[in-house]
């Protein structure tokens, strides 16, 4: 575990009641246990802001790691983006959560890793000096969730390999990435399929095919029932993406083109999506997300909330969201498992499939022993 970038911040900033004095940013290394293989490339490390909010008692934190072909943010720019907007911040005052949050979304456009780590951390921050769990903030409860595990990219035998692993996990429910090669993608989708036992699955492509590959894919995960198909093809292409839902057979998840509380109209008014996939990190935060969210529920339609490959802090935060809303049918909160050591402690045990909540205050999560 390294420190590859370090800044303070003196803010003097109040929201509501609370009086934020000074922001610690930390930009963390850390080498994954395996390469994280998904179609839009490759991770090897785990690179994240982690945003500390300090008051006169108490410290909120935050973390934002993000996939660059997924929000346009490499890690470097998400430590920069996150120290130029709490300078922005500095000696404000804030009537709540809220209008603090509207002047942290417009500050900068886009960049929403770097507004991820601020908000998570200023909700951490509000949860403990409060005294109760974010989860109870957003009106939610402490519940177990379950959570699927990720069999990455690459051959038959090495999915099978992976499964096996995640058996001895227990694992529930299965996540295939797919969208390489359509006609591997179609073999390993059968190979997994008869050796789960009885447990679910689902497959993700990450907007690696075009309409061709996609239906060939839909149909045979039709054929052996999976859940849905999350994401089959480009984030933008909703009129196809359409187009495939009405011809495939298989619910359609949308994940990357969801980010924000108007990509869940649009996905409605293409009629693309049957479930959205909600990450804080692409929304840019818990509020956001929240919004997004809700807007879906509006609609009648039901959600999994993702997430990154994030350490244990940013899962908690995102179980958090999850366990507030009851179209939430999914989670798919693994992101920590891979990171060979944890930079945080508590916010999340996983046992047998399942993610369960550490009680506590904020996020119930603390900076690890081998402190950064």
């Amino acid at each position: 575990m390294s420190v590859s970038r370090r800044e303070v911040v003196d803010l003097d900033v109040r929201v509501g009641d609370v009086t934020v004095r000074k922001a610690k940013v930390n930009l963390l290394k850390i080498p994954l246990t395996t390469p994280f293989r998904i179609s839009l490339g490759t991770v090897y490390d785990y690179e994240g802001t982690i945003v500390e909010l300090i008051s006169e008692d108490h410290s909120g934190f935050g973390e934002g790691s993000t996939i660059q072909e997924i929000t346009g943010e490499v890690p470097a720019g998400v430590f920069e983006t996150s120290v130029q907007i709490l300078r922005h911040l500095k000696g404000r005052r804030y009537d709540g959560i809220e209008a603090f949050l509207e002047d942290v979304y417009r500050s900068v456009y886009s960049n929403p890793t770097a507004k991820n780590a601020i908000d998570m951390a200023l909700h951490d921050l509000v949860g403990k000096t409060y005294g109760i769990h974010v989860t109870e903030l957003l009106g939610g409860g402490l519940t177990q969730r379950e959570t699927s595990l990720t069999i990455g990219l690459g051959s038959v035998e090495d999915s099978l390999r992976s499964l096996r692993e995640l058996k001895k996990m227990n694992v529930r429910i299965v996540k295939v990435k797919v969208g390489g090669n359509a006609d591997l993608d179609v073999m390993r989708i059968k190979a997994v399929s008869e050796h789960l036992d009885g447990r679910k699955f689902y497959a993700d492509a990450n907007q690696g095919f075009k309409l061709r590959d996609a239906l060939k894919v839909a149909k045979v995960l039709a054929d052996e029932g999976a859940l849905f198909f999350e994401q089959p093809m480009e984030r933008h292409n909703l009129n196809e993406i359409g187009l495939l839902r009405r011809q495939s057979g298989i619910p359609i998840m949308l994940d990357e083109s969801i980010g924000e509380p108007f990509d869940v109209i649009e996905s409605i008014l293409s009629e693309s999506a049957d479930l959205v996939n909600v990450k804080l990190t692409k929304s840019g935060g818990i509020r956001r997300a929240f919004k997004t969210l809700v807007t879906a529920q509006s609609y009648g339609i039901d959600a999994m909330v993702g997430c990154m490959v994030e350490s244990k802090l940013a899962i908690a935060a995102s179980l958090s969201v999850a366990s507030s809303l009851s179209n939430v049918i999914y989670t798919d909160l693994d992101g920590f498992h891979s990171i060979a050591s944890q930079p945080f402690d508590g916010g999340v045990e996983y046992k047998s499939g399942v993610n369960t909540p550490v009680r506590g205050v904020g996020f119930a999560s603390s900076p690890s022993r081998k402190r950064w």
